[in-house]
């Protein structure tokens, strides 16, 4: 009997044992990695989203189609797997053990909702990042806007802090190209900087090529930012933003008729699903700013500082695409955008008291009156023809206009400068074009065939007074009131400007295993100087097994000035007179850049050197020395750098950590007016952490950044004013006196940490979220500006004195959003 319950007892042991191991196994995460195929060519897809409903998981394929999921515990689970052009995908997995395992996804004709076959996406990975909508939400810092959001990456700055234009790896401003669907952007921004002018939840991702972009972006020598709008509507819905500056809104939904033609335009199923009916979808979205509402009696809590004046803005989108056929074959889509600023800011008549306060704190006597009005508004619209019989073959037609109509007034009342530097412009830089894109992949699993053709017309006018420069000003971008012979008037007659350019892009695609090999060239011509630019560039990368990936990839840029849009762009620098300057150059550059990248399940890091040089850039010149012409060619320019990118992705999983921390090293020189000098907006060393924490219902994101100051030209001396006796303090005004050695000197570094929180509600009617954020929350101001007392002369420690800058430095932000 004792035998038998001891054999008894053994065997109970084992049992137990045995169960508490498989418990425990079932219990351990488990691993399943592997790739999302197409069925046409087994071909990796580049988008795709899997969801497990019992995991509560939803994660992204990642470009090269490879996935990996940890399971909390083993088990049955079912699968979701779609992407794009391909039909969904809905399995059941019996997960025991880590393992492999890849999916394929079957071709589709693509019925209703509004679905319909794109080519896939198809962009390079060196000099490229790219934001989702949702990384674009949750960037802290950034006001919820999408360009804004930008300058959370590696090399990427605004000089004005919290707003202003981007400067990308050590170029200028001028040489970045914008475009929404292809289109080109003469006015991205609000003001130049405030907020971009297209809703964020119409965006679908922006790529952000920092250089050595491919062929099918031209005219541009610095970095090309390309906004990509949403092309899919499956439901009925929208949502509206209200926040501290601005509130937005979104509606969209798939349309369609049935075989009797009755017509839904709110997506009800019955009739956008039925095959025999036309279907589509439409998207209409917009912005409104009202910081005049807000912003002041914020401003005087914080600082007891009374604002006036404000800009007002707002901003349109809308979009709607029609299935030209029951496969998705044909489509037929069309793109409207547009935007409305207006400033006017008056101080015509200052009191003797208003005078003597700003003689006691050593203001510029000439700067106290003025006079500005500002008033843009712009109108773009594209129409798309896309024919996608299969993923290995597409071509897309689009035909595109923008017209724009801007006035610009400034009268600095008391400057003894040409006119009292008046600059009173009206100017309608308007733009028509055609796009052509055809993509073949030749041979399968091979070679893929990319050419191009394009035309635009330029149509230019501008009347009034403009002011250009004579020489190069102060660092502080604000040239001597004082000085007579710093600007020169230029009269613009109101002529009518055409300018023409016809383009042409080839490029093949060669990919063999691991390997990728991207030879291409572009060509174009300008009609008005009868100039033929040809750009050759190409990329080469390698993929390992390990998921490692090494590229190069580079080639030479060139931008016609003639037809630089941003030129119309810049309040206070409005230079149209460039449209009709035949005897300028294109502006040129030659981009190199070498990368290293590994995956790491969804981490991911990135080192990246680039090496730019830029020639024949534009610089003002004086036409009384220059025979009459008021630029030149004689602009030169070289940056270089490292750039380290380490990423943890999104996978929208209930709980998870995501961000990344990226360092940035940049030497950026200048040859201006025959002198070598830094950048004015050289940064060398740039820390960025994009951290943030979803758990439940909560988000948390923060934003630190820690960088150099930029290099500035230090004063050494002064002498009164030509017109001011010096003698009372009516009559004082000292002009400086800068090195001749430009910029250098430098601004201490600064840091800044931004911190937002968000709160969802997920509702029967849809979803309700909540957000906060503060910038620059401890309020570090760092001395970055060199103020000169124009009441005393120059005095080494005295006048000047390096201070930090005035006004609102910590900024608060709040906002409630609602989708449905």
């Amino acid at each position: 009997m004792s035998k038998v319950l001891k054999i008894y007892g053994q065997a109970l042991f084992i049992a137990v044992l045995s169960a508490l191991f498989f418990t425990v196994q079932a219990q351990a995460p488990v691993v399943v990695e592997g790739k999302v195929l197409s069925d046409i060519g087994n071909t990796p897809v580049e988008f795709g989203t899997i969801t497990i409903p019992e995991a509560r998981i939803k994660t992204r394929v990642n470009p090269d189609g490879s996935y990996r999921i940890v399971f909390p515990r083993g088990g049955e689970y079912t699968i979701l797997i779609s992407s794009p052009g391909l039909r969904p995908l809905k399995t059941t997995l019996n997960v025991t053990e880590s393992q492999q395992k890849n999916f394929i996804l079957n071709s589709s004709t693509l019925k209703g909702s509004a679905i319909r076959i794109r080519a896939e996406r198809d962009v390079q990975k060196i000099s490229r990042n790219t934001l989702t909508k949702q990384e674009i939400k949750d960037a802290p810092a950034t006001f919820g806007d999408s360009l804004g959001a930008l300058a959370t990456l590696p090399g990427v700055i605004r000089p004005a802090g919290f707003f202003g234009p981007l400067i990308i790896r050590g170029a200028s401003d001028k040489a970045n190209r914008y475009y929404i669907d292809d289109i080109p952007v003469l006015n991205p921004q609000h003001f130049g900087g405030l907020q971009s002018i297209i809703s964020n939840d119409l965006i679908r991702e922006i790529d952000l090529f920092s250089s050595a972009f491919p062929v099918k972006y031209g005219n541009a020598i610095g970095a090309v930012i390309d906004i990509n709008t949403v092309d899919e509507v499956k439901k009925f819905g929208g949502f509206v933003d209200i926040g501290l500056i601005s509130a937005n809104f979104l509606l969209q939904s798939p349309w369609g008729t049935d075989q009797t033609g009755k017509l839904s335009i709110t997506g009800d199923p019955e009739i956008v699903n039925d095959e025999s009916g036309t279907r589509g979808y439409w998207i209409t979205s917009g912005r409104i700013g009202y910081l005049t509402l807000l912003v002041p009696p914020l401003v005087k809590l914080l600082t007891g500082d009374t604002i006036t004046e404000l800009p007002e803005y707002y901003d349109y989108q809308l979009k709607g695409n029609v299935a030209l056929d029951a496969k998705g074959h044909h489509n037929l889509t069309l793109l409207v955008f547009g935007s409305f600023d207006t400033l006017r800011f008056l101080n015509e008549n200052l009191t003797e008291e208003e005078r003597a306060k700003r003689r006691e704190e050593g203001q510029d006597p000439l700067g106290g009156s003025f006079t500005i009005r500002n008033r843009v508004f712009t109108n773009s619209q594209g129409i798309y023809y896309d024919y996608t019989p299969s993923t290995k073959l597409s071509n897309r037609l689009v035909v595109y206009g923008s017209f724009t109509k801007s006035l610009f007034f400034v009268d600095l009342l008391e400057t003894p400068v040409p006119n009292n530097l008046v600059i009173d412009v009206t100017s309608e830089p308007n733009l028509a074009g055609l796009k052509e894109r055809f993509k073949w992949q030749w041979w399968e699993n091979f070679a893929e065939l990319r050419t191009s053709l394009e035309y635009e017309a330029y149509f230019f006018t501008a009347s009034g007074t403009a002011q250009a420069q004579t020489r190069p000003g102060s660092s502080t971008g604000q040239p001597d009131l004082g000085d007579p012979t710093a600007f020169q008037a230029v009269t613009l007659d109101g002529s009518l400007n055409i300018n023409q350019l016809v383009a042409g892009t080839l490029e093949n695609k060669f990919t063999y295993e691991g390997a990728t090999f991207v030879p291409g060239a572009r060509v174009d011509f300008l009609s008005l100087t009868k100039e033929t630019t040809v750009s050759p560039r190409g990329l080469l990368s390698y993929e390992f097994p390990t998921e490692t990936t090494i590229s190069v990839a580079g080639g030479q840029y060139f931008s016609f000035p003639q037809i630089n849009l941003f030129y119309f762009n810049q309040p206070f620098d409005q230079q149209p007179q460039v449209t009709f300057a035949t005897y300028l150059k294109p502006e040129e550059s030659i981009h190199r850049s070498a990368g290293v990248e590994q995956k790491l399940g969804d981490f991911s890091i990135k080192l990246e050197g680039f090496w730019n040089n830029f020639s024949n850039l534009l610089e003002a010149a004086s036409a009384a020395t220059n025979n009459g012409r008021v630029f030149s060619n004689n602009g030169q320019a070289s940056a270089r750098g490292v750039e380290i990118l380490i990423r943890k992705n999104q996978t929208e999983a209930e709980n998870e950590f995501y961000g990344w921390v990226s360092y940035t090293y940049t030497e950026a020189r200048r040859v201006a007016f025959n002198i070598t000098r830094p950048f004015e907006f050289e940064q060398p060393h740039s820390l960025k952490l994009i951290a943030g924490y979803r758990f439940g219902r909560n988000n948390i994101g923060t934003r630190f950044e820690f960088f150099s100051g930029f290099p500035y030209t230090p004063i050494v001396g002064s002498s009164c004013t030509p017109g001011f006796t010096c003698a009372t303090p009516s009559l004082t005004r000292y002009s400086q006196t800068f090195s001749s050695d430009p910029y250098s000197a430098r601004f201490e570094p600064s840091h800044r940490l931004d911190v937002r929180y968000t709160y969802t509600e997920n509702t029967t009617w849809g979803q309700f979220r909540a957000y906060i954020e503060v910038i620059n929350i401890y309020n570090y101001q760092a001395r970055n500006q060199q103020f000169w007392n124009y009441n005393i002369p120059y005095s080494p420690g005295v006048n000047p004195q390096l201070r930090a800058s005035q006004g609102l430095t910590i900024i608060p932000n709040f906002g409630f959003e609602f989708r449905f």
